[in-house]
């Protein structure tokens, strides 16, 4: 380990993945604030269904940070950290694993030995976790009966094999946009909520699988650009989501990244499968498309709030992109509005 990170004992808080749930044990979602002495920020407990559990962490701890996770030797676990120095450890073995900013990390358990992250102080940790307990998320997939081996058989064996052993994926931009996009603080205890937390981290554990499977049996492809630089891509790539009105260019962006264009594109490729300006057009589409479902903004307004200077050209890549026209889609939901506005105003008056 680096046994200059965490070689001081003193410096060492422990943290029990089972205790993070709190006084309510039955809460689906639950939100584990800091105590004073481990730094500031959240962990966040989401119980999505039997044997499927997330663990969020946007945290700056003051001491380093010893997590222990489940006492079990049924459970799988996919970390994705976005930032932030993290090492993984069997209790057991000697050997330390550094979990990687940007690439997937899964492993598995068995009895004689606890899961252990380590977290690093004094900067931002910024970490998702997907809990998979085996024995119930697994049960209806059972070997084929056939002499064929298929796809489900190879996988789930792939994954048994994780028992002592933390693999660990190429990077992987597109799931950091993913798991950004979920926005779990805006959510509730609320059946609807729930079930749409639990679909959109369905498609997460998706791309994990999908993502093992394929470095396993087909091809591993790992990206030409550093981790610094996969990080650069991650940050403009908020930036454009959050500011979509702002006018980028692509000499901008390299100014404001430090990336040579040919990176840069190729950050986004590898990321978003697209060029940079089709991404920037594509966001400021769908935020678009969002405001007229959500508000009663016209179609010039709309056009001047997203960044993009000329209503014929709006209106053409509008229709292109989502096969309708601006003013024909804004009159179709218009009826969603009012209805949204007469919700509002019942649940203001009860």
């Amino acid at each position: 380990m680096s046994q200059q990170l965490f070689n001081m004992e003193s410096q060492l808080k422990t943290l029990e993945l089972s205790d993070i749930r709190g006084p309510k044990p039955l809460a689906h979602v639950y939100d584990h604030s800091l105590s004073h002495d481990l730094g500031k920020g959240l962990i966040r407990f989401l119980k999505l269904d039997l044997g499927f559990r997330v663990v969020e962490i946007d945290a700056h701890f003051s001491s380093n940070i010893e997590l222990r996770l489940y006492d079990s030797d049924s459970f799988l676990y996919f970390i994705y950290v976005n930032e932030g120095i993290v090492y993984h450890k069997f209790e057991d073995q000697n050997k330390i694993a550094h979990v990687e900013e940007l690439s997937p990390a899964i492993v598995g358990s068995h009895k004689s030995s606890t899961n252990v992250l380590y977290l690093k102080n004094n900067r931002p940790v910024k970490l998702n976790m997907v809990c998979i307990d085996k024995e119930a998320f697994f049960k209806a997939h059972h070997p084929s009966p056939n002499l064929i081996t298929t796809k489900t058989d190879d996988l789930l064996k792939s994954l048994n094999m994780l028992h002592d052993y933390l693999y660990l994926c190429s990077s992987n931009l597109n799931l950091s946009e993913k798991l950004r996009g979920i926005r779990t603080l805006e959510r509730s205890e609320e059946f609807l909520d729930l079930l749409d937390l639990k679909s959109q981290y369905q498609m997460v554990l998706g791309i994990y699988l999908n993502q093992f499977y394929q470095e396993l049996y087909v091809k591993r492809v790992k990206s030409t650009l550093s981790n610094q630089e996969l990080q650069h891509v991650r940050k403009l790539t908020e930036y454009i989501v959050d500011n979509p009105e702002v006018q980028h260019t692509i000499k901008k962006l390299c100014f404001q990244s430090t990336l040579s264009p040919a990176k840069l594109q190729e950050g986004f490729k590898s990321m978003h499968g697209t060029t940079v300006s089709d991404f920037i057009r594509n966001v400021r589409l769908d935020k678009a498309k969002m405001l007229f479902s959500t508000t009663d903004y016209n179609v010039s307004e709309v056009v001047y709030m997203i960044g993009i200077t000329s209503r014929s050209y709006f209106c053409k890549i509008f229709k292109k992109r989502f096969g309708i026209s601006p003013s024909v889609y804004r009159n179709e939901h218009k009826d969603d509005i009012s209805l949204n506005d007469l919700v509002t105003i019942e649940d203001n008056n009860s």
